[in-house]
């Protein structure tokens, strides 16, 4: 745990600065100490938020993953057109920069669990009407917690995307069983040879022995490997790719 908390010193460096420059020295604190909670984001979206639209990304934006998202949809094309679930996706531009460029169909759920976020993303959405590369792609935001997905079915999505949920999930002091929760919520709603894909600044000797602890049934079987994304001020980031097993014949 000593890895993770690490991480979460880190977390809070990242945030403070944005805060604090704005006068939000009380929101800096309470980010720092309740980030798992909804009040806290919803509070973070309210008050960071300017006379226009600006995306707010933890870690990194889309343009610093697109590439390697890209080659990974190509090698793991499925058949038809890829449905894509962005757990905690806040104000960040992941699941609109996939939208707007893919080559390939998707389908793309992006979920939170404050409002005040999933609002801004579905007015910026309407108002600005980005045109998909391909046609056939669909773009959707809805309120739902990242531990507790009941209402969407069972083995619905070739992907899931966790760009630093799981991170704030972590923070509280149930941090552990809800990562738990999250981790068994993921899976249940990927198909049989979907992934999940973490991006997390964690260090893998860490994140990797954890992800082992708190499989649960659904994600026993699961392949895991890491891939090293590369620097974004001076810290290092990383995407855990984790695979469930295909149904055997």
């Amino acid at each position: 745990m000593a890895a993770i908390k690490a991480s979460w010193m880190r977390t809070a460096r990242l945030f403070s600065p944005f805060c604090r420059a704005r006068g939000f020295s009380s929101l800096a604190d309470d980010l720092q100490h309740n980030m798992h909670k909804q009040s806290t984001w919803d509070r973070f979206y309210v008050e960071k938020r300017p006379s226009t639209f600006r995306y707010f990304d933890w870690f990194f934006g889309y343009k610093h993953v697109a590439g390697f998202l890209h080659t990974f949809l190509q090698n793991e094309k499925p058949m038809g057109s890829w449905r894509v679930l962005d757990v905690g996706c806040g104000t960040s531009d992941l699941g609109l920069g996939l939208f707007k460029e893919s080559p390939h169909p998707l389908h793309i759920s992006c979920v939170d669990f404050s409002p005040v976020a999933i609002d801004s993303m579905q007015e910026h959405f309407a108002t600005t009407a980005p045109i998909p590369l391909n046609p056939g792609s669909e773009l959707h935001y809805r309120e739902a917690d990242a531990t507790n997905l009941a209402h969407l079915s069972s083995h619905t999505f070739n992907l899931v995307l966790d760009k630093g949920t799981m991170d704030a999930v972590l923070r509280g002091k149930e941090g552990v069983g809800r990562a738990s929760l999250m981790l068994a919520e993921c899976f249940r709603v990927l198909h049989p040879g979907g992934s999940l894909l973490q991006f997390s600044d964690e260090d893998p000797d860490a994140r990797m022995s954890f992800l082992e602890q708190i499989r649960g049934e659904e994600a026993r079987s699961a392949s895991v490997r890491v891939q090293d994304l590369g620097t974004v001020g001076s810290i290092q980031y990383y995407a855990y790719i984790m695979t469930a097993p295909t149904l055997s014949c």
